[in-house]
């Protein structure tokens, strides 16, 4: 210690009186050196859970249905893959309404993939049905979708998105051809 304590004087009383900067054993112009911190890093997939509720056939405005749904998300550079399962509406006696898709695949498109925050667009097709009243139907119905990631890069992942449905093609179908459907939605991953 008193040998360091030397040195470091010596040096001070040298670089004083001589034409060229001193070089010093220890950097006492900057701060000690701490550990690293950890970074936060954003996770390359999310499960999540989705509270849903849509509009059963937007062509005939009716009741607002309540929904659960539950997928995975796969991030990839500006978008991400999402695969999901959903079932929305209500079982009652005479006028029941459910609308169903068991698996859903979209691509969706961040806006600003940077950000923690993003906007994002996509699309995707999903296996489903619908079940009411006035008509039955099971088949291909393609989505697109707009949506609002409140948390993009970090350990949990927080949704808002609004979802366009329009059943296409059909495997079974009785009755009136079903109209369009509204879903909204807001999710959280983990």
């Amino acid at each position: 210690m008193k040998k360091t304590i030397f040195t470091i004087l010596t040096a001070v009383i040298s670089s004083a009186f001589a034409d060229e900067p001193a070089i010093f054993p220890y950097d006492l112009t900057s701060a000690p050196q701490l550990p690293p911190q950890e970074t936060l890093v954003s996770k390359q997939g999310f499960f999540y859970v989705r509270f849903a509720t849509a509009e059963g056939d937007l062509t005939r405005i009716g009741s607002i249905l309540p929904g659960l749904g539950i997928g995975y998300r796969r991030l990839a550079g500006n978008g991400a893959a999402d695969i999901s399962i959903s079932g929305i509406g209500r079982h009652e006696r005479k006028k029941g309404e459910i609308f169903w898709t068991a698996p859903k695949a979209s691509y969706i498109h961040y806006l600003q993939p940077d950000s923690q925050r993003s906007a994002y667009v996509g699309g995707g097709l999903a296996w489903g049905g619908i079940d009411t009243k006035d008509h039955h139907f099971i088949g291909l119905i393609p989505t697109g979708t707009v949506g609002y990631e409140f948390a993009h890069q970090s350990a949990i992942l927080g949704f808002a998105e609004l979802n366009l449905s329009q059943p296409a093609v059909a495997v079974y179908r009785k009755g009136v051809f079903p109209g369009p459907i509204a879903e909204v939605s807001v999710g959280v991953g983990f």
